[in-house]
């Protein structure tokens, strides 16, 4: 969760709880509600104790095992009946070596550990998506409140072009033209809300929630983080969680390897003792013995080649995720660059020749010179540069959560 909190500075001045007042959530708050009510979150506590049930399995030594033997009974002439039975009560278990067992326990220790891994992964990715969630409930808040704006604009255009076509100034192609335009502005504003509705709906099923929790997401997308060079951030890819995960993952494969190969070159050695009564003497005796099973040789190295051959498949798969990873982290870039000079663009161009072009249609305007048509128009140039500015913002805010997700770590350079 640090590394999303370090990535999106638009969170720098901005309160870390929500307020009860007006419920304006924060992106803290966000990943905090995710964390307290996914589902998969509940699984923390799960995994510790199979992790725990996995360890003490396999240090556990053998049962023992208690048998009752029968000797020369029900069979004829001296053995008929019980008058010559022998009964033998013995208990009996396997010896467990010491470097079997340490085996045994590095097998379990490398499965946790790249569970352990996977599970952190998953937590990750629920983290950047709550995050992507986030800025998409911004972006909508900022372009539901920029399409309203244009809205009221068309409105009173619409009713200006009215007033100027009773006065004869205006013609009733202007009217039905402002007319036209302000029925595309109240249905993109309609959009607008449908979209931020459903974004809002989208972030607050991250915690369980059937209807939205909160009613204002606070944050400012304006401030663009910058971040490291695509040859920078490819350096680092190598000792990413996901890559970390694939070599526990063999050191895994590699430990039963080890375990089967051990247990090919030795049998298992059992020692048992107990008490045997003969019957006809009506005395007791003490018995002992040790056997030894033959090691399993073929189902063994079976066992052992099936481990080596999941380990280098485990390697392989790995190597082929990192290039994957790397592709995917080039279009990343290029995207957050695209991204960056389509809001400095709007921000510095697009938006400032906007308004230059509305102030002097509003100046010109009183004289004569323009008509509401024109204010219109330029109105709507002004309103079309800031929604991209809005949604480049966006978009950028998006990609880095999506590169540093893949990092781990922040992108910054």
């Amino acid at each position: 969760m640090k590394f999303l909190l370090l990535a999106l500075s638009l969170l720098a001045a901005l309160p870390l709880a929500a307020s009860a007042a007006d419920r304006t959530l924060t992106l803290a708050d966000a990943l905090a509600r995710v964390e307290a009510g996914h589902p998969f979150f509940r699984t923390r506590d799960a995994e510790s104790r199979l992790a725990a049930a996995r360890a003490t399995h396999a240090t556990a030594r053998p049962a023992a095992e208690v048998s009752l033997q029968l000797e020369n009974a029900l069979g004829n002439g001296e053995l008929s009946a019980l008058r010559s039975l022998e009964a033998t009560l013995q208990l009996s278990r396997a010896l467990d070596l010491a470097d079997l067992r340490s085996a045994r326990a590095a097998v379990a220790a490398a499965r946790n550990s790249a569970e352990h891994l996977a599970w952190e992964e998953r937590r990750r990715e629920l983290h950047a998506e709550a995050a992507c969630r986030f800025i998409r409930v911004v972006a909508a808040q900022s372009e539901l409140s920029a399409t309203r704006e244009f809205a009221d604009l068309a409105a009173r255009t619409a009713d200006a072009t009215v007033a100027h076509a009773r006065a004869n100034v205006a013609s009733p192609a202007d009217v039905a033209r402002a007319r036209l335009a302000l029925a595309d502005a109240r249905l993109e504003a309609e959009h607008a809300e449908h979209l931020l509705e459903s974004a809002r709906h989208s972030l607050a099923s991250l915690w369980g929630a059937s209807t939205p929790d909160f009613d204002t997401a606070t944050a400012s997308l304006a401030a663009l983080p910058a971040a490291a060079s695509y040859e920078t951030l490819i350096a680092r890819l190598g000792a990413t969680p996901a890559q970390a995960r694939f070599a526990a993952l063999a050191r895994w494969r590699g430990a039963q390897e080890r375990l089967a190969r051990r247990e090919s070159t030795r049998g298992e050695l059992r020692w048992s003792a107990g008490l045997r009564r003969v019957e006809a003497t009506d005395n007791f005796g003490f018995v002992a013995g040790l056997g030894y099973t033959l090691p399993a040789r073929a189902a063994a190295e079976a066992t052992a080649a099936e481990a080596r051959a999941e380990r280098d498949r485990t390697v392989a798969d790995g190597e082929t995720a990192l290039l994957a990873v790397r592709t995917t982290l080039f279009a990343l870039h290029q995207e957050l660059g695209h991204a960056r000079l389509a809001h400095d663009t709007a921000r510095d161009e697009l938006i400032p020749t906007a308004r230059a072009w509305l102030a002097a249609i509003d100046a010109g305007l009183a004289a004569g010179r323009y008509s509401p048509r024109d204010q219109l128009e330029a109105r709507a140039a002004l309103h079309s540069a800031r929604r991209r500015q809005i949604q480049a913002a966006a978009e950028y805010h998006a990609t880095l959560v999506e590169i540093e997700h893949l990092l781990a770590a922040p992108a910054s350079s």
